[in-house]
């Protein structure tokens, strides 16, 4: 049953504050994000509450995450969205309060999808809703409506994936949401083991999986990925297999990031699956703590990591080369806390922080340097830095006069 009215109870939550209050909260955000910040950006507070906030997704100046809300007595998680492309004047609105739980929320463009335990025959399996912003009647749609769990959805285009456990073990299954009242389903893997955390990016799903073979007796988590054009005949591939686990991937273009088990902490680490057969593996983070939860949007990787005693949000800029910190405690500060969870778009960051007991979601607008990018690839930058030096050279003089072409005839 449809709450009856999730837009205009927001709103009158937020008017509920006077000007004052306002300006005073206000304040008070950005003396602390002062104290919190690592860059030249301040991170701001979105939606000041004294509600529990987790699990936040964006997409260019939409924000989405959870919160455990009350209405009428009865507490939930719902999904909560905000338009932060003025932070002095954030807007923020409903999309999915509903008896029981909305969770795990993820956006692309103005569409919203996130798994939803509600069923009006009192069945409490998860399965996936979704939303588009611009619908005039703002109604919730089902993607699915299957026996058993439906989780941990993800969305690009017109594309939707999420993980399935209606065959006794964790599968991903997908679905095109073209005609929204006429969706196609299609299971993506179904076999044997768990196949969980599924990210996607156009045509490229990956996700993790312990599958049991020759390589891996253990049954640890590598990573697979497939090409999903044919969304009926997909192309599966294994783009990194090793005895320790690699977990919660995130994908962006041709590049991958994960996070891997190395000894008795957790490293970020990369791949270019350009070439899907052969992918080309690098390290981002990978000191004696744990970096975990990566994301990527373009040049930027971020995740979080503990090498400061707590949760803090780092990012790197794979065109520098150059590690960054986004969010940290600063010394001397009396009051300490976790930021977790970080997830991208564009030069945006946002993530959930426990600062004052209750998780909050916070964001930054990254600028400067540490975000810097290439435009245009410039003749003679052989390694892709975005300068033209000695090290070109070094790289082309290795191969002076090497020939490639695919007809040996032709070559000098």
């Amino acid at each position: 049953m449809k709450r009856q009215y999730p837009y205009h109870e927001w709103n009158k939550k937020r008017k509920q504050f006077s000007i004052i209050q306002r300006i005073g909260i206000l304040s008070a955000v950005f003396l602390l994000t002062s104290v919190l910040s690592a860059g030249k950006w301040v991170p701001f507070e979105i939606f000041p509450s004294t509600d529990d906030q987790k699990s936040p997704d964006i997409y260019g100046s939409f924000v989405v995450w959870q919160q455990w809300v009350e209405f009428e007595g009865v507490t939930d998680w719902d999904i909560i969205g905000a338009d932060i492309t003025n932070p002095e004047d954030i807007s923020v609105f409903g999309i999915a309060e509903f008896e029981k739980n909305q969770e795990n929320p993820a956006i692309y463009d103005n569409v919203v999808v996130w798994q939803d335990n509600y069923h009006p025959n009192g069945d409490t399996d998860y399965d996936i809703y979704m939303l588009d912003l611009e619908d005039s009647e703002q109604v919730d749609k089902p993607v699915t409506d299957l026996l058993y769990d439906q989780i941990n959805p993800a969305i690009f285009g017109n594309t939707v994936i999420w993980q399935d456990n209606s065959a006794g073990d964790w599968d991903i299954s997908m679905a095109d949401i073209t005609d929204p009242e006429n969706v196609d389903t299609f299971q993506l893997t179904p076999f044997e083991y768990d196949q969980l955390n599924a990210a996607i990016y156009h045509d490229t799903v990956a996700w993790q999986d312990d599958f049991v073979w020759e390589d891996n007796p253990d049954g640890v988590f590598n990573l697979f990925g497939a090409d999903v054009l044919r969304l009926n005949k997909p192309i599966e591939y294994l783009f990194s297999a090793l005895p320790e686990d690699q977990e919660n991937v995130a994908a962006c273009g041709h590049l991958i990031v994960w996070q891997q088990k190395f000894g008795n902490d957790w490293d970020i680490f990369a791949a270019d699956i350009s070439d899907p057969a052969n992918p080309n593996v690098f390290s981002i983070a990978t000191d004696t703590d744990n970096a975990e939860q990566p994301d990527i949007d373009g040049n930027l990787i971020v995740w979080q990591d503990d090498r400061n005693g707590d949760w803090d949000i780092y990012g790197f800029n794979l065109t520098t080369q150059e590690e960054f910190l986004i969010s940290d405690n600063q010394p001397g500060q009396q009051t300490f806390s976790d930021q977790t969870n970080p997830r991208i778009s564009g030069n945006t960051v946002v993530w959930q922080d426990n600062l004052g007991g209750e998780m909050s979601i916070y964001a930054a607008i990254l600028s400067g340097s540490e975000v810097a990018k290439c435009p245009e690839k410039l003749p003679g930058d052989v390694n892709g830095d975005c300068i033209v030096n000695l090290q070109d050279f070094v790289l082309l003089a290795q191969n002076w006069l090497s020939c490639n072409f695919d007809q040996t005839g032709v070559c000098p």
